[in-house]
C-alpha cells in the first residue's frame, strides 16, 4: 500500500493560452512578514465534445518573502517579476502585445468556505501555480489535468426537475502534503466514460485519470416587462466550472499502488475537523459583527 504521509497523489494542471488579466499584490501580515499573492486569468480556446469553447481559467499564486530559514525566497521574486515579464489583454494597447503563456506545474486544490446564510460548508476547486512561462508560438491552447487518488463516492447527476442528465458525478479524494486530503468533484460526461466507470471503478479504489478544465462565463440579457412604461433590460452572468474526465485507468490500481482505506478515513476525519473549525470561526465572526450593530431610529 502507498504511505499516505509520504506519497502524494499525481496532481498536475497544464494551461496554455493568452493572458487575459494579471493582478499581483505585495502585502504584509499582521506580524510584519512580507508576502505576495495574485491571480492570472488565462483565456483558453479549446475543443470540448466537438465544440470550440472559450475558457477563462484563474490561476492563483502565493509566496512568502522569506523562507522558514529566513533566507530570500526566489519564488516571491519570480511572482513579482511577472508584472514586467507579461502583458495582459487588460493592459495591452494592441492584440499583438498580449502575452501567450504556459503553465505546466499547476495543481488542483479544494476551496472550502462557509455559507453566511446557512452556516453550512460549501466547496469548489481552484488552480494554483507559482510559475508561468512564455508559450511557444506553435503550442496548442489547452487546459488539462492529470490526477491519481481515491474514489470517495459516485452518483448520477440530476437536473433541476430531478431527471438524470446522463452524466456521472465523482467525489475524488486527492492526497496532498503529509496526507492532507482534498475532495474534488469530477464529471464523467461521455456515455463510454460513464459506462466504464460504473462497471470498473468502485468506491475506495485508487485510480488514475485525466481530463479537461471547463470554465466559462456567459452574460445573458433579457427584457423584463413592467406594469406600465418601457420594459427594463436585465443582465445575468451564468458561469460553468467543471472538471471533465476524458480518460482513466482500466480499473482500480493494484494494492501496491493504492492508498489504504483506513488511512483515507483518518484523513477525511481531519478534513472534517478543518471544516468544523471554519464553521466555528465564521460563527464567532458573525457574533462579533452582530455586537457592533446599532439602532438608526426607525
Amino acid at each position: 500500500m502507498l504511505d499516505i504521509k509520504k506519497i502524494q497523489s499525481t496532481n498536475t494542471v497544464t494551461i496554455i493560452g493568452t493572458l487575459n488579466e494579471l493582478n499581483i499584490e505585495e502585502k504584509t501580515t499582521a506580524d510584519g512578514r512580507a508576502y505576495v499573492h495574485g491571480t492570472a486569468n488565462v483565456k483558453v480556446d479549446q475543443e470540448i465534445n466537438g465544440t470550440m469553447v472559450e475558457n477563462i481559467i484563474p490561476v492563483r499564486m502565493f509566496s512568502m518573502r522569506l523562507k522558514k530559514d529566513k533566507t530570500p525566497n526566489a519564488v516571491y521574486d519570480g511572482i513579482v517579476r511577472m508584472k514586467e515579464t507579461f502583458t495582459s489583454a487588460a493592459a495591452a494597447e494592441s492584440p499583438e502585445q498580449v502575452s501567450r503563456v504556459a503553465i505546466t506545474s499547476g495543481q488542483l486544490q479544494e476551496n472550502i468556505w462557509i455559507d453566511k446564510t446557512t452556516n453550512n460548508p460549501r466547496s469548489s476547486f481552484q488552480i494554483s501555480s507559482n510559475f508561468i512561462n512564455k508559450a511557444n508560438r506553435d503550442d496548442v491552447e489547452k487546459a488539462t489535468f492529470e490526477l491519481s487518488g481515491v474514489i470517495g463516492d459516485m452518483k448520477d447527476e440530476l437536473d433541476k426537475d430531478g431527471e438524470e442528465t446522463g452524466r456521472l458525478i465523482i467525489k475524488f479524494l486527492v492526497v496532498g502534503y503529509l496526507g492532507k486530503v482534498d475532495m474534488i468533484e469530477l464529471i464523467a460526461e461521455k456515455p463510454e466514460a460513464v459506462n466504464h466507470i460504473k462497471n470498473n471503478w468502485e468506491k475506495g479504489d485508487t485510480v488514475t485519470l485525466a481530463g479537461i478544465v471547463n470554465m466559462t462565463y456567459e452574460v445573458k440579457t433579457w427584457m423584463e416587462e413592467q406594469g406600465f412604461g418601457a420594459p427594463i433590460e436585465r443582465r445575468k452572468t451564468v458561469s460553468k466550472k467543471e472538471l471533465i474526465i476524458t480518460s482513466g485507468s482500466p480499473s482500480g490500481l493494484d494494492e501496491d499502488y493504492s492508498y489504504d482505506n483506513d488511512a483515507i478515513k483518518i484523513a477525511l476525519e481531519e478534513r472534517a475537523g478543518r471544516i468544523e473549525k471554519l464553521k466555528n470561526d465564521a460563527k464567532a465572526k458573525t457574533t462579533t459583527s452582530s455586537a457592533k450593530s446599532f439602532d438608526v431610529g426607525f
